[in-house]
């Protein structure tokens, strides 16, 4: 079963298999599901939950009622509060665990093996390139640019026989002018005759090129590339909100304890300062480096343009249409961007958002399989 999972061309599901990415990527499951098991166990149940009651020691004649405010006794009205801040913890958690697992196992955009430019045409059982055609468009640019070029001349001419301006030497040299043809480019890692769209990268750790690659992640285990940017913005989204949810719960008890000495608020075993400190240091840490990822993260989501293409020249990369490419649709923000669902682009703007074709009949077909096409 392993054997299907690397990140090669010839293998059928997505996988970095670097031992370094595997144990941090171990490593934040661990602490989500640790500090889930902290807020619930040593932070919500002993303070409402139903473990509030066990904690609770009565002297001789001394009624429940007398051990502090009866608004923080464990009625049932805190026993709700318990159920619904645990469902949403476990919620959140819930979703900052899938957006990592998605943006660590789906294919974050890596360039197939068969990849041409757009506009490619393919023939042949095997989908071979069809070299006469594919040189189809490039001659129709060049007939084009001639004509312009002719008909530029003659404009010249028009204008010698009744006086020339400086308009018209503009229009001559911009007409004969041709049209610069965008370059061809190639891997020499992935291969002699590996395509390089205009806006992919080559990772060393992944071996291979990826499309919008932003960086190599090493707590995801993946390169972050338009494949999986969306499910890399939920995991630190969520992660955040996470950390900020249990240091919220922690500081609300600590200052209710300190106003209330005596009460559930208060009553936990010894054992349990220990965990509640490491939370604390967890959630600090974590939410501060989370809280900047997500700054940092803004502007790519914003401009479509990603840092490494910032800093190698933006503006001869940005795309020029309305579509987001980290969440998909040009609608705005909807439901399905705040879930770990697949992107959807729009049918007619695919190859020109991953900047490639494959040979395939059927292009939802084809793109649909980008999750695990290598």
């Amino acid at each position: 079963m392993l054997a299907s999972y690397g990140t090669g061309f010839k293998y059928k599901n997505w996988l970095v298999l670097d031992g370094c990415g595997l144990f941090c990527a171990g490593i934040t499951w661990f602490l989500h599901i640790w500090a889930a098991w902290v807020v619930i166990t040593k932070v919500l149940d002993p303070w409402m939950g139903p473990g509030a009651i066990t904690t609770m020691k009565l002297k001789k004649g001394e009624k429940l009622e007398d051990l502090g405010d009866p608004e923080l006794l464990p009625t049932h009205k805190n026993i709700v509060m318990f159920t619904v801040h645990c469902l949403a913890f476990l919620t959140i958690a819930g979703l900052a665990l899938a957006g990592h697992g998605k943006a660590m196992t789906t294919n974050p955009g890596a360039v197939p093996e068969l990849a041409a430019p757009v506009g490619t045409v393919f023939s042949g059982p095997e989908g071979t390139k069809d070299e006469d055609e594919t040189k189809e468009t490039d001659v129709l640019l060049e007939e084009k640019g001639k004509s312009d070029a002719s008909g530029g001349v003659e404009r010249r001419n028009g204008n010698s026989n009744g006086g020339t301006n400086a308009e018209g030497e503009g229009d001559e040299e911009q007409a004969i002018k041709p049209k610069p043809k965008v370059p061809h480019r190639t891997c020499r890692r992935c291969g002699p005759k590996s395509f390089k769209p205009p806006r992919a990268h080559h990772c060393s750790i992944c071996n291979r090129c990826v499309v919008k690659m932003d960086h190599h992640c090493p707590w995801v285990n993946n390169c972050v590339g338009i494949g999986n940017h969306k499910f890399f913005i939920l995991f630190i989204s969520y992660t955040f909100l996470s950390c900020f949810y249990s240091l919220s719960l922690v500081m609300y008890r600590f200052f209710t304890c300190m106003n209330v000495m005596r009460g559930p608020a208060c009553m936990h075993k010894p054992s349990d300062t220990l965990p509640i400190i490491l939370l604390v240091i967890e959630g600090v840490l974590f939410g501060l480096f989370t809280s900047c990822m997500m700054l940092d993260q803004y502007t790519v989501v914003t401009t479509n343009v990603t840092q490494i293409d910032r800093l190698k020249g933006g503006d001869e990369v940005a795309p020029d249409h309305e579509v987001n490419e980290t969440f998909g649709g040009d609608k705005g923000a909807e439901l399905d961007w705040f879930l770990p669902t697949t992107v959807v682009f729009p049918s007619s703007m695919k190859e020109e958002i991953y900047g490639f074709c494959v040979p395939c009949d059927d292009k939802e077909e084809n793109f649909a399989r980008m999750a695990t096409l290598v």
